[in-house]
């Protein structure tokens, strides 16, 4: 009986699944074929989990955390943890623009109309505009290290070393 029941219950996913998809082809069909490609290989990425996600940005965030597990002081690690939140997002952008760099390049082609022409990707200026915050705020979180993390202030440097590389 039981194997009846999941049988029943596969059906029932099953058919939830192909009404999803049957609504996503609605949508898909009315979307541009320019941009159709694009939004198929966003998906792709999405599914394989290079996408900027909560799991990647409190991965980012509990990694970095580690480097002040020595402050004592309440108040310090309050604002720390704002600044940490803000740095690990930071990370994770930057590397979503980076991919988006190497995959798209930098530049993109916008059609209006009849015309053609070239224009910079937008994972251009968000690079740059990120990588400039991430930096600054990264040193603002060295010096917050406690004194005797002599070794955590390296680390944390060397990871800043490390988004600055991809």
């Amino acid at each position: 009986m039981a194997k009846k029941e999941d049988h029943s219950a596969d059906m029932g996913r099953n058919g939830e699944t192909l009404k999803e998809l049957r609504e996503l082809l609605a949508i898909y069909e009315n979307i541009q074929k320019e941009r159709r490609a694009a939004l198929l290989e966003a998906a792709k990425r999405e599914a394989a989990g290079d996408i900027l996600t909560d799991e990647k940005i409190e991965e980012e965030r509990k990694a970095i955390m580690r480097f002040f597990s020595g402050v004592k002081d309440n108040r310090k690690k309050k604002m720390i943890a704002r600044k940490v939140n803000e740095v690990a997002f930071q990370a994770v952008t930057i590397r979503q623009a980076k991919r988006s760099l190497i995959v798209d390049g930098l530049q993109a082609e916008v059609v209006n109309g009849k015309q053609r022409y070239p224009k910079e990707n937008p994972a251009v200026a968000i690079y740059d505009k990120y990588c400039r915050a991430y930096q600054s705020n990264i040193d603002k979180l060295i010096e917050l290290l406690p004194p005797k993390e002599v070794k955590a202030k390296s680390a944390l440097a060397s990871m800043r070393d490390e988004i600055e590389k991809e």
